[in-house]
């Protein structure tokens, strides 16, 4: 089944019009349609890479390369659907004691941004997601923000 098509968001225009669109039709407020822009040129300034697409509503991903450097699956710092789930993600499976691993980034560094995202207000301790909604609606997106931010500083600096 392809994940493309009339039926999902794929470039900035149509995320810009899923989200005029919902909030035309009551579905998410002038603050939700607003934060998640908002969210998203944020994305855009700090990230290395912003893709859209694979979803029904407005989405995106932030990629950064001191990230996910040599880690085969290319996974993004965090993900966003403004009617689904903000997830972050890490970069960092398990690797043999021989190997090296494949981010400078230690664990650790990781261990602190999903503790700092747990802190948030609405986040069940153990996740690493949350629905984008609550994150507005608790006040959280400075905060989230903040946190992603000082990640993506890390990162980058442990790669140099």
């Amino acid at each position: 089944m392809s994940r493309t098509g009339p039926d999902y968001v794929e470039s900035e225009a149509e995320l810009h019009r899923d989200l005029d669109l919902k909030q035309k039709q009551g579905e998410i407020s002038e603050e939700t349609a607003q934060s998640f822009r908002d969210l998203y040129e944020f994305a855009k300034e700090l990230g290395d890479d912003v893709r859209i697409g694979k979803a029904k509503n407005a989405n995106f991903r932030m990629y950064v390369d001191a990230h996910q450097e040599d880690y085969h699956t290319n996974p993004s710092v965090f993900s966003a659907n403004v009617s689904g789930l903000v997830k972050i993600w890490p970069a960092n499976m398990p690797y043999r004691d021989n190997e090296q691993p494949p981010v400078t980034w230690d664990e650790q560094d990781y261990v602190k941004f999903k503790r700092s995202f747990q802190g948030l207000q609405g986040i069940p301790q153990g996740d690493q997601e949350v629905s984008f909604q609550t994150l507005v609606s608790t006040g959280n997106l400075d905060a989230f923000e903040a946190i992603v931010e000082e990640f993506v500083s890390t990162c980058r600096q442990r790669a140099d």
